[in-house]
């Protein structure tokens, strides 16, 4: 029975693709956990909904660095663009369900500004995910 070389019993490695929706799914989910704690805080202390979107806003872009750099300390490569691709399918994922459940709501020029922040802390992320 021949031998197998050393590299046909190496591991293929994971698609990217893969690696960056694990890293989408991992700051959605700590994007949830991080809501469901805000919201007991809401419900059982003197806190007021008015710091909702300041602390959404913050959120989303904690959980985008952290996805992001996820993503990049698996992939070894390309961070920041890596990190920019998980920062937008988040915040893609996010519109679309936006679309999906708010009757209301429609994408104008504000978005613009975080569309650039989404890709800009995905990066910088991304860069810290590749160098740590």
């Amino acid at each position: 029975m021949p031998r197998k070389s050393g590299a046909a019993t190496q591991i293929k490695p994971t698609a990217p693709a893969l690696i960056i929706a694990k890293g989408v799914l991992l700051a959605y989910f700590i994007s949830l956990c991080v809501f469901l704690v805000f919201s007991t805080l809401i419900q059982f202390t003197g806190l007021t909904e008015a710091v909702l979107p300041y602390v959404a806003y913050a959120t989303s872009l904690t959980t985008i660095f952290a996805g992001a750099a996820y993503v990049s300390g698996r992939l070894e490569s390309r961070g920041w663009l890596n990190g920019g691709i998980t920062g937008l399918i988040y915040l893609a994922g996010l519109f679309i369900l936006a679309l999906l459940l708010l009757p209301d709501f429609s994408i104008n020029a504000g978005y613009v500004s975080k569309v650039i922040l989404a890709f800009v802390t995905g990066a910088a992320g991304g860069i810290f995910g590749v160098n740590s």
